[in-house]
């Protein structure tokens, strides 16, 4: 399978696509074929997501179609459409924990599903399990204009 790798050294950052062997889901994963993934900004800041050095899969958010799952996966089955945190997502296929997949609500295309879990999920984690908004409540967003911030804006 094809699937782009990210490299950087002290002062920039690469990209290369590979052939790699497609994945086996171990007891608790599913084998999603990608049909889009998300790319973040995040992952090309040297020293941020990407350390000096280091050479990894590139992408941490994606869509798909279950194609295969392990033994102890039973959640989604095969043909489901799914999206959420994928690391390794910008390839034709990727392992997912079962617990980080969800499905991808009726309506949305396989862009929109695949670039919208990492923001939203960042904010309803912020707003709503950690921050505990409620209807009613003030909220202030700085840095409205970022992913994270519309996402915030629209959430609330």
């Amino acid at each position: 399978m094809r699937a782009w790798w990210l490299s950087a050294d002290a002062t920039q950052a690469r990209t290369e696509l590979q052939e790699t062997p497609v994945p086996q889901p171990g007891p608790r994963q599913i084998l999603v074929r990608v049909r889009a993934a998300g790319l973040n900004r995040g992952e090309f800041i040297i020293g941020g997501l990407t350390k000096a050095g280091s050479a990894k899969p590139l992408g941490i958010e994606g869509a798909g179609e279950v194609v295969k799952a392990g033994t102890e996966a039973s959640r989604f089955a095969v043909g489901a459409r799914v999206m959420g945190r994928f690391p390794g997502a910008m390839a034709d296929y990727v392992l997912v924990n079962e617990a980080d997949a969800m499905p991808v609500p009726q309506g949305l295309s396989w862009e929109e599903a695949g670039a919208l879990p990492t923001t939203y999920m960042t904010a309803h984690d912020m707003l709503v399990l950690q921050g505990g908004l409620r209807t009613g409540a003030w909220l202030l967003v700085t840095g409205v204009s970022s992913g994270v911030g519309v996402a915030s804006l629209q959430l609330a």
